[in-house]
C-alpha cells in the first residue's frame, strides 16, 4: 500500500502545483474580482476505506483490494462555506464519515469527523492556492475473533489537528461545465505524519445561482500517537464517489 500511496501522492503534487501554472494564460492575474461573495454547498458521500489501524496496542489490517473497497462502500454527509472579498475566500468545510473495513475476520468500524477551515487567493481564474488546517475526530471500534484480549476494542475518541496547503484548479470545458481538482498535501508530524486529498470532478451550472457537481474523492492519513497498550495508529486511505449542489449569493 506504501508504494500505491506514494505513487498516488506524487501525482496529486504534480496536478496540484505544476499543471495550474503551465495552464494559466498570460495575463490572467488582471482579471477582475467581485467584491463579496458567500456560497453554500452540500454534498453526499460514499466512503471506503483501507490499510492498517492500531487501537490499544492491536493490530488490525484493513489493506483490502479495490474490489473489495466497493463491498465496503458506507455513507457520508459533507457542507461547505465560503466567504470571498475581492481575490481572498475564508472556506470552512465539514465532513462526517462512517466508515467501515474487514479483512481476516477482523471488522473495523470508524465514525469520522473534518472540520476543515481554510483562506485562499484567486490568482486567476483556473488557480486558487490556500493555506488552512484539517481536524480530525475519529471513534469507533475493531472486532472479530482475532482480536485479544476481547473480542470488542473501541477506539476511545481520537482528535487532532493537521496544518495543510492546496490548491483548486479550474479548467472551463464548456458555457455551463468545468472540470476542477482540489488537492492539498498536509501533516508534517505536527499531527499526522503526512496527510493528503484529491477530489476531481465535474461541475455543471444549471441555474444562475446553481450548480451541480460530480466527482471522486481520495483522502489518506496516517497519523500515530502512543505507545504499548495505549498506541493508537490510523493509517487509512478513505475514497469514494460524491454528488454535490452549490448555492452563488
Amino acid at each position: 500500500m506504501n508504494r500505491a500511496i506514494g505513487a498516488a501522492l506524487r501525482t496529486v503534487m504534480a496536478v496540484t502545483f505544476v499543471l495550474p501554472i503551465t495552464v494559466t494564460p498570460a495575463g490572467a492575474q488582471d482579471e477582475p474580482a467581485k467584491k463579496w461573495t458567500f456560497d453554500v454547498s452540500l454534498y453526499g458521500l460514499a466512503a471506503g476505506m483501507s490499510g492498517d489501524m492500531t487501537v490499544r496496542g492491536v493490530d488490525a489490517d484493513l489493506d483490502v483490494g479495490f474490489d473489495d473497497i466497493w463491498d465496503n462502500l458506507e455513507f457520508g454527509a459533507m457542507g461547505k462555506v465560503r466567504i470571498g472579498y475581492n481575490r481572498w475566500a475564508f472556506n470552512t468545510e465539514v465532513i462526517y464519515m462512517a466508515l467501515a473495513a474487514s479483512k481476516s475476520g477482523v471488522d473495523a468500524e470508524l465514525d469520522q469527523w473534518i472540520v476543515e477551515p481554510a483562506l485562499s487567493y484567486k490568482v486567476c481564474r483556473e488557480f486558487e492556492p490556500l493555506v488552512g488546517v484539517r481536524y480530525n475526530n475519529i471513534s469507533g471500534e475493531i472486532k472479530g475473533p482475532g482480536v485479544l484480549p476481547t473480542p470488542r476494542i473501541p477506539t476511545g475518541t481520537q482528535d487532532w489537528w493537521d496544518p495543510i496547503v492546496g490548491a483548486d484548479f479550474h479548467l472551463p470545458l464548456a458555457a455551463k461545465w468545468s472540470l476542477n481538482l482540489r488537492g492539498d498535501i498536509g501533516g508534517f508530524g505536527a499531527g499526522s505524519d503526512l496527510t493528503w486529498q484529491a477530489f476531481p470532478y465535474v461541475s455543471w451550472q444549471f441555474a444562475k445561482r446553481g450548480s451541480l457537481q460530480a466527482g471522486y474523492r481520495w483522502l489518506y492519513t496516517d497519523y500515530e500517537t502512543g505507545s504499548g497498550a495505549d498506541e493508537f495508529r490510523y493509517d487509512v486511505l478513505s475514497q469514494g464517489l460524491q454528488l454535490g449542489l452549490t448555492l452563488n449569493f
